[in-house]
């Protein structure tokens, strides 16, 4: 898949963000990457950099850069399978990263995930 289309993607995996996330998602860069670092275990879909709100005014924050959630694209595609499923994919990892950004771990992640997962299902 191009890197237009995936713009596109990410563009609509942001505008389903309910609104009270998407107005407060702010001084953070998307960015797509063809490849992930190189990982002991698992494969590396996204990743967020940065200081997330939970952390503001806790220490020095002067000169702080934005905010920055890497997309990795061959590790989406390699997980989707079809070029279908990555609007999905892209979705629940954009999602994933928003998450962190507003300073969840993984385990509070994995259990909004399930929730997610649970509704679409029904």
């Amino acid at each position: 898949m191009d890197h237009a289309s995936y713009e596109t993607i990410i563009q609509d995996a942001i505008s389903a963000l309910p609104d009270q996330i998407r107005d407060r998602l702010n001084d953070v860069i998307i960015v797509i990457e063809q490849e992930a670092p190189p990982r002991q275990r698992g494969i590396l879909l996204g990743l967020y950099e940065g200081v997330p709100l939970t952390a503001w005014g806790r220490g020095e924050m002067n000169g702080k850069l934005p905010d920055k959630i890497t997309l990795f694209q061959q590790s989406i595609e390699q997980v989707a399978g079809t070029e279908e499923r990555i609007p999905d994919i892209v979705r629940e990892t954009l999602w994933h990263e928003v998450a962190h950004y507003f300073g969840f771990d993984h385990d509070h992640i994995g259990k909004m995930e399930e929730r997610w997962r649970a509704k679409r299902q029904q």
